[in-house]
C-alpha cells in the first residue's frame, strides 16, 4: 500500500488518481479503509468488475418492468 498523502492526487477528497503510482488499491487519506487508484489500468478494471452486479440489477429491473407493463 502507498503511504503517500499528497492532496494533488485526491480528486474531491475521495478519489485517488495518480498515474505514477502502479498500485491498484491504496489506503484512504484518514487511514480507515482503502480506495482504488483510478489512474491505473488495474484500478479501473477492479472498479468495472465491482460495478457488474449493479449493471445486472438495473437491467433486470428494467426487463421485469417492461415484461409486466
Amino acid at each position: 500500500m502507498n503511504k503517500e498523502n499528497n492532496s494533488k492526487h485526491w480528486k474531491f477528497g475521495i478519489f485517488y488518481y495518480n498515474p505514477d503510482d502502479p498500485s491498484e488499491v491504496i489506503e484512504k487519506n484518514n487511514g480507515k479503509g482503502s480506495t482504488i487508484n483510478f489512474a491505473s489500468k488495474g484500478g479501473r478494471r477492479t472498479f468495472a468488475l465491482m460495478m457488474i452486479p449493479a449493471y445486472i440489477a438495473i437491467i433486470l429491473v428494467i426487463a421485469i418492468y417492461l415484461f409486466y407493463v
